[in-house]
């Protein structure tokens, strides 16, 4: 018999065995393609192996989206420490650029995580985007507090934003501790609803044939977005086409 400490790395190293492979199906076939039996050849195992580890299939996804936002997550956070802490503009812009780059490079996964719900996610459906939704708050979150609290930008005061909206952004704020004015989360959301947005226009093509590259498209965003937040005149193009 194994030793107990041998018997849990064979077991630590089987589950990222599973989710490697899991994340390798996705990749090149899609979420839909991904079942216990798929799994199951590719690591040459019977399915019912599988369920030493995980509980079904939707619990594989989703502690494979979890590693997939803990690598995006991670990219994200190493290009804000980049930038000077000064660079008010770089340091929410350039986790912007490489959130682009990522999907890009990653459209399956991007699916996952930001696209429509699928049936292989499952119940784990709602555990994903409650994970990117608090992950994505801990990378920009900080840099629009910061830009609060040195040159606040215009929002609405609570007393003008509609009730509904009030509660939920409320809500947002204690499940993600960005400690912002209600309207100040408005606007930082709002933000992220025009990046979604272009982004999947691009990730899902929806643009081609007659417009093949979003870049000067997602640019002019990036500092239409910076401007609403008086950092329009720190606006830098990419250094790349600069």
């Amino acid at each position: 018999m194994p030793a107990p400490n041998r018997r849990e790395r064979l077991r630590r190293q089987m589950s990222k065995d599973i989710r490697a492979v899991a994340r390798e199906v996705i990749t090149q076939q899609g979420v839909e393609a991904l079942t216990l039996a798929e799994i199951a050849r590719r690591i040459g195992v019977t399915p019912a192996a599988l369920y030493r580890h995980f509980d079904d299939l939707a619990d594989i996804v989703r502690h494979t989206a979890r590693d997939i936002v803990a690598e995006l997550a991670a990219q994200l956070r190493a290009a804000v420490a980049a930038e000077d802490e000064t660079d008010l503009a770089a340091r929410m812009i350039t986790p912007s650029r490489v959130f682009r780059q990522w999907s890009l490079a990653n459209r399956q996964e991007f699916s996952l995580l930001f696209g429509t719900p699928t049936a292989a996610a499952g119940t784990a459906q709602k555990d994903l985007t409650g994970e990117w939704i608090r992950e994505l708050a801990a990378v920009w979150g900080p840099e629009f507090v910061r830009l609060w609290a040195t040159r606040p930008y215009p929002v609405l005061p609570d007393d003008q934003l509609d009730p509904r909206l009030r509660v939920q952004i409320a809500d947002y704020r204690a499940a993600t501790g960005v400690e912002l004015p209600l309207g100040a989360l408005v606007v930082m959301l709002s933000c992220w609803r025009s990046m979604y947005g272009q982004i999947a226009l691009e990730v899902f093509d929806h643009f081609a044939p007659l417009i093949t590259d979003q870049e000067p498209m997602f640019e002019l965003l990036m500092q239409e977005l910076a401007t609403r937040m008086g950092l329009g005149a720190e606006y830098r193009p990419p250094r790349a086409t600069a």
